[in-house]
């Protein structure tokens, strides 16, 4: 299965700094935020979302979305045992993924 999102940076941005418990400690763990710009945190956004769009079975909490880079930079995504190859690209205002679940 595929999965695909595009996130529009400045509004993501907006939707950064909304509410109470924000979106930041909603949908990312402190590993993948420390000393992120906020168009990195838009790419991990839109590759959660694809993974989402990919995943058999949805996580209970965003947070379960666990996205790693390897050695050579490239990204990954596991949600329990389901692992999922993500590409992230960035362009202007726009940060673009794609999610694609390696079934073993």
């Amino acid at each position: 299965m595929i999965g695909i999102d595009l996130v529009f940076i400045p509004e993501f941005r907006k939707r950064l700094e909304v509410g109470t418990e924000t979106m930041r400690e909603r949908a990312f763990r402190a590993s993948e935020t420390n000393g992120r710009s906020i168009e990195h945190l838009a790419g991990l956004w839109a590759a959660k979302e694809a993974v989402m769009k990919a995943a058999s079975t949805a996580p209970e909490r965003w947070t379960d979305i666990v996205i790693t880079h390897d050695a050579s930079g490239r990204p990954h995504a596991q949600i329990g045992n389901q692992e999922f190859a993500i590409s992230i690209s960035h362009h202007g205002d726009y940060a673009v993924a794609a999610a694609y679940r390696i079934e073993r």
